[in-house]
């Protein structure tokens, strides 16, 4: 069991990794986007923040991927019959809908619990990041 908690673990990392890597990259595009100009139009602010949730969507996208490689190339794990079965099962775990229609049937379902922590605390930083984002937009076309 210890062994499966240290790749959840791992796995987890590497999506904290991928988070902080754009996280990085948008708030600094952000900001040196919005240092540019005095007041922000409307249709900049839709594009930054329908780039922006674009981009974290595409992020949720490959955070559940991993996952999906994780349950379904682990050969014990013999019931997610395609990929996009492991897809599908990471997809409803990481947001933890969990409708419990794909199931896991060994010692590895703890990964199932792993993900859907991962999965929390990765949306939770994103809407997080979307909140910032408005901050920013806000002071800047406010306090001018």
């Amino acid at each position: 069991m210890f062994l499966i908690i240290l790749i959840g673990v791992f796995i987890i990392c590497i999506n904290v990794v991928l988070q902080s890597i754009i996280t990085v990259f948008s708030l600094k595009y952000l900001h040196q986007f919005n240092s540019k100009k005095n007041r922000i139009s409307i249709k900049a602010v839709l594009l930054q923040m329908s780039l922006s949730v674009s981009l974290l969507t595409l992020l949720h996208g490959a955070q559940c991927t991993i996952w999906a490689a994780a349950f379904y190339f682990n050969p014990e794990i013999d019931n997610l019959y395609n990929f996009k079965e492991a897809i599908y099962f990471s997809l409803i775990t990481f947001t933890t809908v969990g409708y419990g229609d794909v199931v896991i049937d060994s010692d590895w379902k703890i990964l199932g619990g792993l993900e859907a922590i991962n999965g929390i605390m990765m949306v939770g930083w994103s809407t997080a990041l979307m909140f910032s984002y408005l901050q920013i937009i806000l002071k800047k076309n406010i306090s001018k």
